[in-house]
């Protein structure tokens, strides 16, 4: 199988399992590696922000604490998806951005951007979560 589809073969084959040569579907291990707290939103706001240091995500992601964050940082830089770049200034200088992979995401984030206004009124306010 190509590993990439046009949207048309995907809605054609979506109900017929898709799956790679070894039969694992290519969906499933990145739904979970989305779902685990913070990753998205870390994600997301880097891509609304190119590059961002840790005070800054921090302050913007309200609720996430500061070993959360980190946590979430150092498990995105193992999966590829965040870079750090240390400036090698005193005081500390580190900035965080996507990589290359990282940024392919946002095809998949712009989707979710227009079904979200799409169905803005269907869904849970700030305050029903």
């Amino acid at each position: 199988m190509n590993k990439t589809m046009s949207y048309e073969e995907f809605l054609w084959r979506v109900r017929d399992n898709i799956t790679d040569e070894d039969g694992h579907s290519p969906v499933i291990p990145v739904l979970k590696m989305l779902q685990v707290r913070w990753r998205s939103e870390v994600i997301y706001y880097l891509f609304t922000s190119e590059s961002a240091r840790f005070n800054e995500i921090k302050f913007n992601l309200h609720g996430i604490t500061s070993t959360m964050l980190s946590s979430t940082l150092r498990d995105l830089m193992q999966l590829g998806l965040v870079q750090k770049h240390d400036f090698g200034e005193r005081p500390l200088h580190v900035e965080y951005s996507l990589t290359e992979m990282g940024n392919d995401l946002l095809p998949m984030y712009y989707e979710i951007m227009n079904w979200g206004f799409a169905y803005a009124n269907s869904l849970p306010k700030k305050s029903e979560k």
